[in-house]
């Protein structure tokens, strides 16, 4: 199946489509390259297995790391970690412009820079607006400095601002989340990050999460 985003597509000022498959073979490549002309799309995304050969037009663009925890008691978050409040979100916003540029996105040149950063303010504030449960907000000398939203049973974004990088914030926010959910019966957790960001998954490897599996982003170019 494949279907155009409108959201992506009229963010990004492109057609935007996604196509659903269970492999990325010649014969799907060849059914997607006329889809996209006959629906004037511009770049199709695929998440799968790993292609054996890449058909002309996709590039893989990202390795989708999935991690799991299995849920039980940890310690209280640090009190430097509390509830998302409404005058957070211009600083939560001006973090997240800066702060998952190891995206697809990014590692995409058919998209821009900007939109690439402004995709990423966006969807922590309809986070903190209601999209997430819960988004916990960590502070350094009283003032926003990093965040993680609660959807689920999953860590969504997560981020910590550049001048509080290796204080301790991200560790705490994970610690943070995983206090979230275990003390609302989440039977298990999972998050995901890109297998180039290695010093994420490293975080996540730290508060106890274990690699569940990977799929691989590609995209195609019409």
């Amino acid at each position: 199946m494949i279907e155009r985003l409108d959201w992506d597509s009229g963010f990004f000022g492109m057609g935007v489509g996604r196509l659903h498959a269970e492999a990325l073979t010649p014969e799907v490549a060849s059914r997607s390259y006329e889809w996209c002309r006959e629906n004037r799309v511009t770049c199709l995304y695929f998440l799968g297995p790993e292609a054996a050969e890449v058909p002309p037009g996709f590039h893989m663009v990202d390795e989708r790391v999935t991690l799991a925890w299995a849920a039980h008691p940890v310690a209280a978050p640090s009190p430097v970690v509390r509830p998302f409040v409404a005058a957070d979100l211009p600083a939560l916003e001006d973090i997240a412009r800066q702060s998952h540029r190891d995206s697809r996105f990014h590692s995409d040149p058919l998209f821009d820079r900007a939109r690439c950063d402004e995709l990423y303010a966006t969807w922590i504030r309809r986070s903190c607006q209601g999209l997430a449960d819960s988004v916990l907000v960590a502070t350094c000398a009283g003032l926003p400095a990093g965040y993680v939203a609660c959807q689920n049973e999953a860590i969504g974004l997560i981020a910590v601002a550049g001048t509080a990088q290796g204080s301790g914030l991200g560790r705490q926010l994970v610690t943070a989340a995983q206090h979230y959910y275990q003390s609302r019966g989440a039977p298990s957790v999972t998050v995901v990050t890109q297998g180039r960001n290695r010093a994420a998954r490293a975080l996540y490897e730290r508060c106890g999460f274990r690699v569940a599996g990977a799929q691989y982003w590609y995209h195609f170019h019409a």
